[in-house]
């Protein structure tokens, strides 16, 4: 290792200054929100009818069509809060709280918000030691699942799983919630403003790994991005801690959901087009050939990407090596003594 001695007898000096510290990926930062003209947070949280969730991989959920929004993050403002507030569990959506164990152990809060469902994201050591349970919601016929996580790491294949869990739970509810009209023949229109079912999300604190997992469930349920989830869940519960290494998981999350929705995109295109077929025996071929045919073209070549980049408005580009050619050279030492012989 270079010291500050080695460098006063060396013949050159460095370019810029040395940091001996394990590289790091530049750090996400989460602006606060915009205020309105009343002075609170200017988010709102609404289901884009252009964007469909089977994009992601998780099916229809068509318990969402009973839920609204309105100014529901507004109402519940960051602005009121209080430091007692963490020890209680905050309504992020209209049918999904967050907060910590104390808050599914809370006989109270249960009865009073209609939990019909707790999400306990644990490690699991907490899950071997039997910790972070709910006797309270096992008591009261509340359905009780974990998400059990080695570490922090495992989070980013632990959500699509957390959140099966949770669309699962609703769609069951918004179902008996159907039948039920049914039976009594009742409007459906007079219960479409009510969620069917709500879930308690927690962890040891309300603040980590599920305040995590709730900012995924924005994202892929809501095709929201990752800044907008998080300043979300932290309008609702003030308290919630994303640190970086949670921002970067959230950020590689917010890559794989996207990339799930180019590739549902692609291939919705390919399906109308094989579907379409020839107007006329003379056309192209169709059903399996097409599909095969179209693969085969959508592959890219070595000579079909040299070929893309020689012709650009009308002038004949420069390659790859030439280009890094044309750039500058950067010296990372400098001599010292260069003015001596």
């Amino acid at each position: 290792m270079l010291t500050s001695s080695s460098y006063s007898k060396s013949t050159h000096s460095p370019a810029q200054g040395w940091s001996y510290r394990v590289p790091s990926p530049p750090r996400i930062v989460v602006p606060p929100p915009m205020l309105n003209a009343m002075g609170l947070p200017d988010l709102h949280i609404d289901q884009d009818p252009s964007v469909s969730v089977q994009n992601n991989g998780f099916g229809e959920a068509e318990f969402l069509k009973t839920v609204t929004y309105d100014n529901f993050v507004v109402a519940n403002s960051y602005m009121e809060w209080r430091y007692e507030q963490r020890r209680m569990a905050q309504q992020v959506l209209p049918f999904m709280y967050l907060g910590p164990v104390s808050a599914a152990r809370d006989i109270n809060f249960l009865q009073s918000s209609k939990i019909t469902m707790v999400l306990a994201v644990r490690n699991t050591m907490s899950a071997q030691a039997k910790l972070l349970g709910s006797k309270a919601a096992a008591d009261l016929g509340i359905e009780t699942q974990t998400l059990d996580v080695a570490g922090n790491q495992e989070l980013i294949a632990a959500f699509p799983r957390g959140i099966q869990i949770v669309n699962a739970h609703l769609s069951a509810m918004y179902q008996a919630q159907q039948s039920r009209l049914l039976e009594r023949t009742t409007s459906v229109q007079n219960v479409s403003s009510s969620a069917p079912g709500k879930v308690l999300v927690y962890c040891e604190s309300g603040n980590e790994r599920s305040a995590s997992f709730v900012a995924a469930y924005l994202m892929a349920m809501y095709s929201m991005r990752l800044l907008k989830a998080i300043q979300i869940v932290q309008a609702q519960r003030f308290c919630v801690a994303f640190d970086d290494p949670s921002k970067i998981l959230l950020q590689t999350y917010e890559a794989i959901l996207q990339a799930r929705r180019d590739v549902f995109e692609a291939d919705a295109d390919l399906s109308t087009q094989v579907t379409a077929g020839p107007v006329s025996n003379s056309g192209p071929p169709t059903g399996r050939q097409a599909t095969d045919s179209k693969l085969k073209r959508s592959k890219r070549t070595l000579d079909d990407a040299y070929e893309d980049g020689m012709d650009v408005d009308g002038d004949e580009r420069w390659q790859d090596g030439d280009e890094f050619e044309a750039r500058g050279g950067y010296a990372p030492f400098h001599d010292r003594f260069s003015g001596h012989s």
